[in-house]
């Protein structure tokens, strides 16, 4: 068993989580890419909106980029017990080019970018010992929620964004992007970072202390439950009925809780796992998040076929309660299309690409026959 397959084994549930995050990621970019930034200012119309929108506030929002660099904490932890620093650096760069790519091309809300900046500033931290990381854990998430509480300022003042173009061609939309970019890669280092570079030490702390094994549903898991819904539920309130007043406590009660609702997130799904009875159900997870990357970007590019002038041009014609469904349904596509995939193939084509480029050399991609 090679050293790929021993981490694996010690960690399982960790591709199951990583495909069920994708999910959540999708919900909550998809609003991003199918409406304007004007429609953020304005209360859904129907009620069926409004709930959705209340959901996606309460449940998504803030959750899954907290579990996604969690989980890229741990797959740091692996990395540097395995590769030597020229591969991380090289596989950093390689994030942050396909990163920007991503932005220009598909979606300037993109996070590789940020995951492979983030990855090179972690690279001395990670000989930090342990209470180091815990504390610079607790000090960047209340520094996230401080950033988050100057947001909901910022977004009381209606800020003006660039007039962008997505009803138009490929061209207006890559233009478009350029000029959302500068604006979206700024609000991410400025109020994802803190709170992403947080949760990037407190996996890598599971990893190294062998945390995941003791990640299940137990009787407190109900009280971590109620600290994330609670936390989130006066932004969600906020977010539905635009009452811009509260926008900062309630940002930042969303910020400083968010963690707590990934964590149960995180413990019902290896709790799911650790059941023999549940592995066929969530196989289908497992073979979306051993492609996360691939998927991450196929969510864009589909979306971007459905919303924007160059493909079925649905551009702020769906609300929130039909955005969740195709969020949904563009979710479903990528397991399946993973499953179809991965009968063939090692690893996705971007994760083939990636690894190719750490190596500095061409990996096999096919699987090996007999």
């Amino acid at each position: 068993m090679n050293s790929e397959a021993r981490d694996a084994a010690r960690m399982p549930g960790i591709d199951v989580l990583r495909g069920f995050a994708l999910w959540g990621i999708c919900i909550v970019n998809l609003p991003l890419i199918a409406r304007s930034w004007e429609s953020y200012r304005q209360i859904p119309e129907t009620g069926s909106a409004r709930a959705a929108l209340f959901i996606n506030s309460l449940f998504f929002e803030a959750k899954f980029f907290t579990l996604f660099s969690f989980l890229y904490g741990i797959g740091l932890h692996i990395l540097h017990k395995r590769e030597d620093a020229g591969f991380l650096f090289r596989r950093f760069l390689g994030l942050i080019l396909l990163g920007f790519l991503h932005a220009v091309f598909f979606f300037p809300g993109d996070i590789l970018l940020s995951y492979g900046l983030l990855g090179l500033f972690f690279l001395p931290m990670r000989r930090m010992h342990n209470r180091a990381l815990a504390v610079s854990a607790a000090f960047l998430l209340l520094m996230s929620g401080a950033t988050y509480a100057f947001l909901g300022f910022m977004g009381q003042a209606n800020p003006q964004f660039p007039v962008t173009h997505y009803t138009g061609g490929f061209g207006a939309v890559v233009m478009s992007n350029l000029h959302l970019y500068p604006i979206s890669l700024g609000y991410v280092m400025l109020f994802n970072w803190p709170g992403a570079l947080a949760m990037i030490c407190l996996g890598y702390l599971a990893a190294r202390g062998n945390w995941i094994s003791r990640i299940r549903l137990t009787h407190v898991s109900t009280l971590i439950v109620l600290t994330g819904v609670g936390g989130s539920m006066l932004y969600a309130t906020v977010a539905v009925w635009q009452l811009k007043q509260y926008l900062p406590m309630a940002m930042l009660l969303m910020a400083l809780t968010a963690p707590a609702l990934s964590l149960f997130y995180a413990q019902s799904i290896f709790s799911l796992n650790a059941s023999q009875r549940l592995k066929w159900a969530l196989h289908p997870l497992a073979a979306a998040g051993r492609m996360s990357l691939t998927n991450y970007v196929l969510q864009s590019v589909l979306a971007g076929t459905l919303f924007y002038g160059y493909g079925f041009g649905l551009y702020n014609r769906l609300s929130y309660d039909g955005l969740l469904l195709v969020a949904t349904g563009i979710f479903l596509s990528g397991i399946t299309l993973s499953l179809i995939w991965l009968k063939y193939f090692q690893t996705g084509p971007l994760e083939w690409l990636l690894r190719s480029l750490s190596h500095l050399e061409v990996m096999q991609l096919r699987r090996s026959i007999g």
